[in-house]
């Protein structure tokens, strides 16, 4: 993102594509969960827990849209089903582009809310 397009950004937008993509990226980690297979299973407690974190980050960003008013997004359409990845590598390259894409949404969504508190 642009250093034009941070100066840019509202509040009501940052908190719904936050939540559109926290809720996406849920999503991906309970396939990954799912159909990760045993080259993913010494992962699954880390997994888990990152699964819990990001259910609750959504709760308590529904909340913080609630309290600020915000008009709240349509529920998300259903996503068709992901695929199991073809094989173990697969998995493991797969957890790795999915938390890599996490990241920089965290990244992006902490510089975003930063930015939007200094002007609060």
């Amino acid at each position: 993102m642009s250093a034009g397009a941070l100066g840019a950004l509202q509040l009501p937008g940052v908190l719904t594509r936050l939540r559109a993509d926290l809720f996406s990226y849920l999503r991906h980690v309970q396939w990954l969960r799912r159909a990760g297979g045993p080259s993913l299973r010494t992962l699954e407690p880390e997994l888990g827990a990152l699964q819990a974190r990001l259910d609750r980050l959504l709760r308590r960003l529904q909340l913080l849209m609630s309290r600020l008013a915000l008009p709240q997004a349509p529920p998300d359409p259903p996503a068709p089903p992901l695929a199991p990845p073809a094989s173990a590598w697969g998995g493991i390259r797969a957890a790795h582009a999915i938390l890599g894409g996490l990241h920089l949404t965290l990244d992006w969504a902490v510089r975003g809310l930063l930015l939007l508190k200094t002007r609060l």
